[in-house]
C-alpha cells in the first residue's frame, strides 16, 4: 500500500479512541518510508522475534482487559488496542527489503520448516484492522463521517471512466443509505431491549428492570445470592450507616410481580462540565456520599440514597429519571465513581397517585384481617409505621428457605396468617399493602442495604447478597423508608467467614483497583502509561533495524557482485536478473527486487515464467544476507531452480501470445 491510506487510518483510529497523539506518531513512523530509499534486510528470525513480541503484548493486554472489565467490554477493549499491539510487525514489513512477511512467522509449528514459504502483504489487513478498532469507540456520527471520507479517498483513484459528478452522487447516495440502515438497526436494537426488559428479569438481580420486578413469593427452595461486591461507599462521618440504596420503586402488585405503572423516564440535562447531573434542582442537600459501582455493558440503574438531589463526577453520556425514583444511565464506563448529594429529608416533588393506595382483591381479606387486628385505621401515620415494625419484629422470623403454602391461599396470606417466616420480599410486600389499608400511600422498593465495613479497603462495601426490598410510605409530605424485615437477615445472609471468602475479597479488591485505574476520569491515563511502556519496545526495534544490513533502493548503473563469494555473491539469482534485463524487463532504478517481481506478476510478460521467481528470491535473500546462510540442500535447490529457469529462457519469447506460468 504505497498511498498514505495506512497513516490516515491510524490517525483516524487515534482520533476515535482518544489516542490521537499515539495514532499520529504511529502514522508518521509508517509513512516516513516514503522519504527514504533505504530498506533493511530482515531475516525470518527477525520477523519471528517481532511476531513473538506482538503475541506477548496481545496476551498481556487480554489479561489486563479481562481483569479490569466484564467480558463483553473486555473483548471490545482488546479489539481497540490491536493496531498498537500489531504495529511492530507492520513496521518491520514496510521497512524490510522484501516488503512482505512469510506466513510461517505467525505459526510456531511451521517456523522450522526448510525453504521459503508463502508470503503476504499485511498492509491491507492492517488498514481494515484500524477501521475496525476505531469503530469500538462507539462515536457514531463522527466514525461514520470519517469512514465515508476514507472510503472516498481510497476509491477515487480506481473510479475508472465514471464522471466525477456521477461518482460523487453515487457515493453520497450509498453513504445516505448506509446511515439510514445504521440508524434503523440501532433503533430496532433499542426497541427490542426495551420490550425485552418488560418480561425478562434475572432472579439474581444483576440487571434491575425498572418496569417489572418478579418476586420469589410462593416459590419453593432456598434463595441465596453471591458474595460478589457490586458497589463501594465512602460516607461522610455525619451520614448515618447502615444505609438503604434505592434502585427503583413499584406501585402495582399483581402476584407474584410488582409493576411500575406511569413510570416513564425523563432525560436529565447535564451541567456545562458534562459530569454534573441535577436530579432535583433547587433542593438543598446536607450530606455527601462517594460511590463506586460497576456498569455492565455501560448502562444500568444506579443505587442511590433516598431523595438524592445531585450527582457529581458521573462519567456517562445520558441520565434519565422516572417518576417513581429510578435513575437510569447509559453509555458509561465499566466502573463509575461519583458523589451523591443527600438531603436529611426526602423532597416532595413526586407526590403519590391513586395507584399507591390500591390493595389487590385477592390479598384484601388477609390484609384487612391483620389491619383490623392491629387497629391501623385509628392510628396516625407515624404510629402505623411504628406498630408495623413492632408487629413484624416480634412475631415473624427471616428465612431464605421457601416452603410450600396451603392450597387455596396466596403466598402473602400464608405468610401473614400461617408460616410467619420469609425473606425481605414477603416483609416489604406485606408492609406496603398494610400501609395502604391504613390509608397511607406506599410503594414497593428494591435496592441494596449498605452495612458491611471492609477493614481491608477501609470503606463500606455492598455485595450481591445485600440485595434488599422494603416499603416507602408517604408521611407528612415526604417519602419515608419503612423496612420491617427483622435485622437478623443480615447475619443469616452473611453466613460464616472462611478462608475462601477472604481470598475472594482480596481478589475483588485487586480487580477494583485495576478497574479504577483503567476507568479513571482521566481517559488518557492508560494511553499515557502504555506510551511509556512502548518506549523500550520502540528502542529495541530501532536497534534491531539499525543493526541489520541496509539495502538502497537506488539501482546502480553497473551492478557489481558482492565483494566476497562467501557472502552470497555467487548466487545464481544475479544471472536471472541479468537475463530478465536482456529480455527487455530491466528493473527500474530505485525499485527493490520484491516489488519489481510483484509488478511483473500483476502484468506477466508474455513467454516469461514469473511465478517461480518469488520463492527463488526468498532463497537468494537468505543466502545473501542471513548470517546462518543456506543449508546444503537449500543451496542446491537455489542453484538447480535458477539453472532450470535460465535454460527455459535461453532465447527470447516466441511471440507476445506465449503463456506465462
Amino acid at each position: 500500500m504505497q498511498s498514505p491510506l495506512l497513516g490516515i487510518a491510524l490517525v483516524f483510529w487515534g482520533w476515535q479512541t482518544g489516542l490521537l497523539p499515539v495514532g499520529v506518531a504511529m502514522a508518521a513512523a509508517l509513512e516516513a518510508r516514503m522519504l527514504t530509499r533505504s530498506r533493511w534486510d530482515l531475516s525470518r528470525h527477525d520477523f519471528n522475534r517481532v511476531s513473538d513480541l506482538s503475541a506477548i503484548l496481545l496476551v498481556g493486554m487480554a489479561i489486563y482487559e479481562v481483569v479490569a472489565n466484564e467480558m463483553a467490554r473486555a473483548v471490545t477493549g482488546i479489539i481497540q488496542w490491536l493496531p498498537m499491539v500489531t504495529f511492530p510487525v507492520i513496521a518491520c514489513q514496510v521497512y524490510s527489503a522484501v516488503g512482505r512477511v512469510e506466513m510461517a512467522v505467525f505459526f510456531w509449528s511451521t517456523r522450522r520448516q526448510a525453504g521459503a514459504g508463502p508470503t503476504v502483504d499485511l498492509t491491507p489487513a492492517y488498514f481494515g484492522l484500524c477501521l475496525l478498532s476505531a469503530s469500538t469507540a462507539n462515536a457514531r456520527s463522527t466514525f461514520y463521517a470519517g469512514l465515508v471520507v476514507i472510503a472516498a479517498w481510497a476509491l477515487w483513484p480506481v473510479r475508472g471512466r465514471t464522471g466525477a459528478v456521477r461518482w460523487v452522487g453515487t457515493l453520497v447516495l450509498a453513504a445516505g443509505l448506509g446511515w439510514l440502515g445504521h440508524v434503523g438497526v440501532a433503533e430496532a436494537q433499542r426497541e427490542i431491549e426495551r420490550r425485552a426488559s418488560l418480561w425478562m428479569v434475572s432472579w439474581m438481580r444483576r440487571d434491575v428492570d425498572p418496569f417489572r420486578n418478579t418476586t420469589a413469593l410462593g416459590e419453593l427452595g432456598e434463595i441465596k445470592l453471591s458474595d460478589r461486591v457490586v458497589a463501594r461507599l465512602e460516607a461522610a462521618p455525619s451520614l448515618k450507616m447502615p444505609l438503604l440504596l434505592r434502585q427503583t420503586s413499584y406501585n402495582v402488585f399483581h402476584a407474584p410481580s410488582w409493576i411500575a405503572v406511569d413510570a416513564a423516564f425523563d432525560r436529565v440535562q447535564p451541567e456545562s462540565d458534562g459530569a454534573t447531573w441535577r436530579l432535583r434542582p433547587g433542593v438543598p442537600a446536607e450530606e455527601q456520599l462517594r460511590l463506586s459501582a460497576y456498569l455492565p455493558r455501560g448502562r444500568g440503574i444506579l443505587a442511590l440514597p433516598n431523595g438524592t438531589t445531585q450527582l457529581d463526577d458521573l462519567m456517562v453520556v445520558s441520565v434519565a429519571r422516572s417518576r417513581l425514583g429510578a435513575v437510569r444511565v447509559e453509555e458509561g464506563l465499566g466502573l463509575v465513581t461519583y458523589t451523591a448529594h443527600v438531603p436529611r429529608r426526602a423532597p416532595d416533588d413526586v407526590p403519590p397517585k391513586p395507584a399507591d393506595l390500591r390493595v389487590p382483591p385477592r390479598e384484601a381479606p388477609a390484609i384487612e384481617r391483620v389491619a383490623a387486628e392491629l387497629d391501623l385505621a385509628a392510628r396516625p401515620p407515624a404510629e402505623v409505621v411504628k406498630t408495623l415494625r413492632a408487629y413484624f419484629l416480634g412475631r415473624f422470623s427471616y428465612s431464605r428457605y421457601l416452603i410450600g403454602m396451603r392450597p387455596g391461599r396466596t403466598a402473602l396470606e400464608d405468610f401473614l396468617l400461617t408460616s410467619r417466616a420469609g425473606h425481605c420480599e414477603y416483609f416489604a410486600s406485606a408492609t406496603v399493602l398494610l400501609l395502604r389499608q391504613a390509608g397511607i400511600p406506599a410503594r414497593y422498593t428494591v435496592g441494596y442495604s449498605a452495612h458491611e465495613w471492609s477493614a481491608i479497603e477501609r470503606r463500606w462495601i455492598v455485595r450481591a447478597r445485600d440485595a434488599h426490598a422494603w416499603a416507602m410510605a408517604w408521611i407528612d409530605g415526604a417519602w419515608v423508608e419503612v423496612d420491617t424485615t427483622p435485622p437478623e437477615w443480615i447475619s443469616i445472609e452473611s453466613g460464616t467467614d472462611s478462608m475462601w471468602r477472604s481470598a475472594g475479597d482480596l481478589w475483588e479488591w485487586g480487580s477494583f483497583l485495576v478497574s479504577r485505574w483503567r476507568w479513571s476520569e482521566r481517559r488518557d491515563r492508560l494511553a499515557g502509561n502504555l506510551g511509556w511502556l512502548l518506549l523500550p519496545l520502540i528502542a529495541i526495534l530501532a536497534w534491531r533495524l539499525w543493526a541489520r544490513r541496509r539495502v538502497s533502493t537506488q539501482r546502480p548503473r553497473a551492478p557489481a557482485p558482492p565483494a566476497s563469494p562467501g557472502a552470497g555473491g555467487d548466487s545464481e539469482f544475479y544471472r536471472v536478473e541479468r537475463r530478465l534485463g536482456d529480455l527487455g524487463f530491466t528493473r527500474p532504478a530505485g525499485q527493490p527486487l520484491g516489488p519489481w517481481l510483484d509488478a511483473m506478476a500483476d502484468a506477466p510478460p508474455p513467454g516469461v515464467a514469473v511465478t517461480p521467481l518469488r520463492p527463488l528470491l526468498a532463497l537468494h535473500y537468505r543466502y545473501r544476507f542471513d548470517p546462518p546462510g543456506l543449508g546444503g540442500a537449500e543451496r542446491e535447490q537455489l542453484r538447480a531452480e535458477a539453472e532450470a529457469w535460465l535454460a527455459a529462457h535461453a532465447s527470447a519469447p516466441a511471440s507476445p501470445s506465449a503463456t506465462t506460468a
